[in-house]
Parts: C-alpha cells; structure tokens; sequence
C-alpha cells in the first residue's frame, strides 16, 4: 500500500471480492466493470466461503438469519481493525458494493424467494442493504470510523441474482 503523505491524506478503496476477483461470483453472472485507483482492501466474499463454489443465486431475505449475520460479522472483524486503524492514519475510506447483491449491495439489494425445488427464480431489486454490507457499515458507524458507501453495477429491476 501506498504510505499516507505527511496529512495522512489518502483515500483507500474498500471493495467487494467479487470486483478484484469475479470467480467468486455465482455460476453464469458476468463480472462487474470495476477499476480502482489507488490503494484497495478486498473484503472476502461471505456467500462463496458460507455456502461455497457451487452454490446458486440467493435473496437477502434468505441470508437474513442469525446463522449467517453470525459468520458475516466473524468475517468483518479484522477488516474493521485494520479500516479503523487506516482511518486513524488520516485515511478516507470509500467502500464500494455490488448493486443488487443479496450481501453487498449498499443501495440496492435483492428480495423475492416463492421456494420449493432449486430452480431459477424471480426476484426483484429493492432499496436497502445487502446483510455484508449492513453489517460492516454499523461495526464502522459503531466504532465511529468515517467512510463514504456506494454500489457498481446493473441497478435495474427484474430477474436473476447479482452476487
């Protein structure tokens, strides 16, 4: 990482896993144009370690359960040391989601689940937070780190997952 200048003046771009690394992202879904500038922490992508490689596309409304909101938080620890410390450093932290994203979406999340037999299923886009991200953002407010908070990629409603 590049050192802070003598104001400790440097914005550190905080992403989602998935923009560095869209292997990660559910089978079939297209990477997200994403190009950071500058230094980036990656967060890990608690959809691929909590339910793996293979897994389908979820809804926020499936993950929000305490199991998950649990291993979410387990995961958000240290990347909320080692923010909270590059923000005492002077550091500016912008954290950029995943629009639509049932975990990291900031603005807009996904909702919708009909259940039954695995299949693909509609869902729909709505304003609100990923859990990822919900949780991550109140650890920071809680700690009272600053940041600024936006999502990339397709923000539009309709049909198929996007984490």
């Amino acid at each position: 990482m590049e050192e802070l200048d003598d104001k400790g003046d440097k914005e550190v771009t905080v992403v989602a896993h998935c923009l560095l690394n869209p292997c990660t992202r559910v089978r079939g879904l297209r990477p997200v144009e994403f190009r950071p500038a500058g230094p980036v922490v990656q967060l890990p992508c608690p959809e691929f370690l909590y339910l793996g490689a293979e897994r389908w596309a979820v809804t926020r409304n499936q993950l929000d359960v305490p199991e998950f909101r649990r291993f979410c938080r387990s995961l958000i620890t240290p990347f909320a040391d080692l923010l909270e410390m590059l923000a005492r450093r002077g550091a500016r932290l912008q954290i950029v989601g995943v629009a639509g994203s049932p975990s990291c979406g900031v603005q807009t999340t996904s909702s919708g689940y009909a259940g039954g037999r695995v299949r693909e299923c509609e869902h729909t886009h709505v304003c609100g937070r990923g859990v990822f991200m919900e949780e991550l953002l109140a650890e920071l407010e809680r700690r009272g780190v600053a940041f600024r908070a936006d999502e990339v990629g397709s923000r539009k409603e309709g049909t198929g997952g996007d984490s």
